[in-house]
């Protein structure tokens, strides 16, 4: 586990704050009906925004059967 200090993590959660509370509110804002034909569009641009997440915070990759996934094993 790591050992970072306190006054190391504050700083950095304060100068990111709009990301951190902004993120939850915007991916479900994405239409995602898979009923209607014409969001089709809107669940791809779901299931790339969900999939980018992990990957721009550092997560490594790895390729599945279907593309790239989080590697959750690491």
């Amino acid at each position: 586990m790591s050992k970072t200090s306190d006054s190391a993590v504050r700083p950095y959660i304060e100068n990111h704050r709009a990301a951190f509370l902004g993120a939850p509110t915007e991916w479900p804002r994405i239409p995602s009906v898979p009923a209607r034909p014409e969001r089709t569009a809107d669940i791809r641009r779901s299931a790339d925004r969900l999939a980018a997440k992990p990957r721009e915070t550092g997560f490594p990759t790895a390729e599945g059967g279907a593309g790239p996934a989080a590697d959750v094993a690491t």
